[in-house]
């Protein structure tokens, strides 16, 4: 079973200045979840560090349910690799990745902060470094029918089929959004009722867009021909094969993957349904 820790192990491993710098410990390059085994445990090599122990964690955030966040230790004895020369490495294994663990959504990892300790650990000065990032999930914000992000997800799927739209994709553990293969997620925005008539209710509601590719300029290109062609498009047809309208589509200068650079204004309707009643079909005087 592919778990958050083992998937970030995972991509760790895969960074080669990595594994040729850490101890080992069991022939496996020293990366740890939580904990680092015993220096005097028999599993380590000629030496025990540097070596890595990452955590994550979660606390209640007014923005979502939860906040999560990972932390990456880095530790390092003062006769061989400084932290300094392995932090820039742990940035770029877990930046810009999305993560899809069997037992939980999609997230990725943004950095945000390193900062540098000493610890003694059995008589040995530890030169460290904790590298912390928050992290990111991109659940698929499906509600009923008629549903705007169905209907632009599905829209998007259709549009390219390069494109990678986070919460219907299926994805691999772990996936890297590349320049001509980039990836979307589709958060909502406000919404509200614009008029009702007898048979129909109004309703505007934002979606705002989310690109990730590697690098800004490969995301201003996706961003400008995908907003082009849902301008020129007008309309999107819903799960219920009715119109939804595209009113406006609004940059977001100071935007960016996480917060989301455009949205779109859209309008659809929603029918009124009459009350169901029998029909009288005959009747009987005695």
């Amino acid at each position: 079973m592919s778990t958050t820790e083992k998937l970030i192990r995972k991509k760790l491993f895969q960074n080669e200045f990595l594994t040729q710098k850490l101890a080992r410990f069991i022939g496996l390059p020293a990366i740890f979840f939580q904990n680092a085994p015993d220096d005097k445990s028999s599993g380590w090599d000629d030496m025990q560090y540097p070596r890595l122990v990452f955590v994550t964690d979660s606390a209640d955030d007014s923005k979502r349910d939860y906040k999560k966040s990972l932390s990456v230790d880095i530790m390092c004895s003062a006769v061989n690799v400084m932290p300094e020369e392995l932090e820039p490495h742990i940035k770029n294994a877990l930046s810009g990745v999305f993560f899809t663990p069997e037992d939980g959504e999609t997230f990725s990892a943004k950095w945000k902060s390193s900062q540098i300790f000493r610890d003694t650990v059995n008589d040995v000065l530890v030169l460290g470094m904790t590298v912390s990032f928050d992290i990111y999930e991109y659940p698929l914000q499906e509600t009923s029918n008629p549903d705007p992000i169905i209907s632009i997800c599905n829209y998007a799927e259709s549009w390219d089929n390069q494109l990678t739209v986070i919460g219907m994709t299926e994805l691999p553990g772990i996936f890297v959004p590349e320049r001509n293969k980039p990836a979307v997620w589709f958060s909502r925005g406000n919404k509200s009722i614009s008029r009702q008539t007898n048979t129909v209710v109004w309703m505007d509601d934002e979606i705002i867009v989310h690109f990730f590719a590697p690098k800004l300029q490969d995301r201003m290109e996706w961003l400008e021909q995908f907003s082009q062609c849902i301008a020129l498009a007008g309309e999107l047809i819903m799960p219920d094969k009715s119109p939804m309208f595209i009113k406006q589509i609004k940059g977001n200068t100071d935007g960016d993957e996480i917060s989301g650079q455009i949205t779109i204004s859209v309008q659809y309707g929603l029918l009124r349904r009459p009350a169901y009643a029998h029909t009288m079909i005959s009747t009987k005087i005695k």
